[in-house]
């Protein structure tokens, strides 16, 4: 069942929170920082007055201004500088109208602030509207592995919810919305989910995730790489524990029986069918 959920900045001014419970809203997102680099002026308000009325916070966003690499891992840190350690999903809010003519570089930019934020041990998404998200993200969708959130202004009812070729954790469907609370308009999303968490997942696994596969270009995969898949197949039930002779199907070992799993998992999750483990390929077995 989906939740409602709220965006916030400094736009709307002092929040009662406690008010914002009481109207039935089930957590919110805020804003982190601004264009400056500077904390959003509400941001420490935000995140105190959430706690206090028990909101639970989904994530903070940080709209982006990046146009290169360097400045996307700046931008990052200067992030978590200001979270201080603070546990939190960081969406990155790509649609300015200067990160429109990248190309593949606007992936580049992403995939290089979600390395440093989850360097840190946070979780990562991207935030668009569906419009910016089918011309510039979409043509390079399978070398993103984070999970949405998307814009679309339509009556929450299931025939207007977006469609994308990743996993749509929310939609904002409103920037008009009234809430107790709040003076003015506010954005409204519906939520599928919690905050994701994998920690359990990694730590079960016992051969570390392979950031090597999550880049741009294809790699053979070798030794633990192949564990690491072989793991999370048998996890999901695409690979049986044991082969045919008894033994453990993690060997190492990228034979016809693994990429056949492969192959199932691609198809189950509707992604395309190569046998080959790439970026989107580690993202399902990851999160799934």
């Amino acid at each position: 069942m989906s939740k409602k959920v709220i965006d916030v900045s400094s736009y709307q001014g002092v929040i009662n929170w406690i008010k914002v419970k009481t109207s039935g809203i089930q957590g919110a997102i805020l804003k982190v920082i601004r264009k400056d680099m500077n904390p959003d002026k509400q941001f420490e308000n935000n995140w105190k007055g959430c706690q206090a009325a028990n909101v639970s916070i989904v994530g903070v966003y940080n709209y982006s201004y990046a146009t290169t690499v360097a400045k996307a891992k700046t931008d990052a840190r200067k992030v978590l500088s200001i979270l201080a350690g603070r546990k939190v999903k960081v969406w990155l809010d790509v649609e300015d109208a200067c990160q429109k003519g990248l190309g593949i570089t606007l992936i580049r930019i992403i995939q290089a602030y979600q390395e440093v934020i989850e360097d840190a041990g946070l979780e990562f998404g991207v935030y668009t509207g569906l419009s910016f998200y089918n011309s510039y993200i979409k043509p390079w969708a399978g070398y993103l592995t984070c999970r949405f959130w998307i814009a679309r202004y339509r009556n929450p009812v299931v025939a207007n919810q977006p469609i994308i070729k990743h996993i749509l954790e929310g939609w904002q469907y409103s920037s008009k919305e009234r809430v107790s609370g709040i003076t003015g308009d506010v954005d409204m999303n519906l939520w599928y989910g919690d905050i994701m968490s994998t920690p359990e997942v990694q730590q079960k696994n016992p051969y570390k995730l392979p950031e090597r596969l999550l880049k741009l270009k294809p790699i053979r995969m070798r030794g633990d790489d192949v564990g690491w898949v072989q793991y999370h197949l048998i996890r999901l039930g695409f690979l049986p524990a044991k082969n045919s002779k008894g033994r453990s199907n993690i060997d190492k070992i990228f034979g016809p029986d693994t990429a056949g799993a492969v192959a199932k998992a691609q198809a189950h999750y509707g992604i395309t069918v190569d046998k080959i483990v790439g970026a989107m390929t580690v993202y399902v077995l990851r999160y799934n």
